[in-house]
This record gives structure tokens, sequence and C-alpha cells, in this order.
């Protein structure tokens, strides 16, 4: 069991990048424009509130604060928020515009990338949920800015 949670832990955002990028590449140009529109405000929205939120709120690892060890090596640096997990949300919300169905398997994937990481003792709960919420306002805002940028684009 300890090798499936680390190899999702570790390895399983690679399968989101892949997934979604193949997805991307069958959309019309249109489609594939505005996705990468809305994929970069989203990102950029969920980078800037990661490196505020890590800045504001430090949290130690749970193999530093509760001299647990992890199930693999990890650096002894803030936990918060798991950069897999916003990583991989963010890209399941950007999907979630074209496609509802592939963006709620990819947010699953994102959510057991980021239970796995506190499987193998590399972050807490509060890291994975507050890298879920940092993608969830990423994707909102992306869908308040999305008109007025498509309609500059459009001109």
């Amino acid at each position: 069991m300890d090798s499936i949670i680390i190899f999702c832990a570790k390895y399983l955002y690679l399968a989101v990048i892949l997934i979604a990028g193949v997805y991307w590449l069958t959309l019309s140009k249109k489609l594939k424009i505005q996705l990468a529109i809305f994929g970069f405000v989203a990102g950029l929205i969920a980078l800037a509130l990661t490196k505020i939120g890590g800045s504001l709120f430090y949290d130690p690892r749970p193999f530093v604060s509760s001299n647990i060890i992890p199930l693999y090596a990890h650096s002894a640096d803030n936990g918060f928020p798991s950069d897999h997990t916003v990583l991989t949300a963010f890209i399941a919300v950007t999907i979630f515009v074209a496609s509802k169905k592939l963006g709620l398997v990819l947010l699953l994937l994102a959510v057991v990338i980021g239970t796995s990481r506190v499987l193998a003792h590399v972050h807490k709960p509060i890291d994975i949920l507050g890298s879920l919420v940092f993608a969830a306002i990423g994707g909102l805002a992306a869908c308040y800015v999305m008109p007025k940028i498509m309609a500059k684009v459009v001109k």
C-alpha cells in the first residue's frame, strides 16, 4: 500500500498534466485560445495566492512537527500549501470550463494526490484544503475576468 501512496503523492500529477494536455489538443483553435487564457489567469491567481498564503502561514510538515517518518524523503520546508495539489486542482478547474466530466475526474485526481501526500506524512490536511481553495478562487476570478479579456481579444 505504501508504494501506491508514494506513487500518487510523487508522480500522479504528471498524469493530470498529460490528460489535460491531450484533451486541450483535441479542442478547436478558438477553444484552445480561450482555455489557455483562462488557465493563465486562473494559474496566475492561484500561484499568487499560494505565494501569499505560504508567506503568511507557516505549517511545519508532519514529519517535522510530529516526529513521524515520511514515506519518502522530502525537504523540511513550509508545508502550506501543497504545490502538487494546487497545480492539479487549478488544471482541473481550467479543464472543467470546457468539460465538466473530465474536469471532475481531474479534480478527483487532485484530491487523491493531496490525500496521498497527507498519508505519506509530507503534508497536513490544512495544506491540501488551502491548495484546493486557492485553485477554486483562481478559477472563479478567471470566470469573472474572462468576458472582459475575450471582448478585447475578439476585437
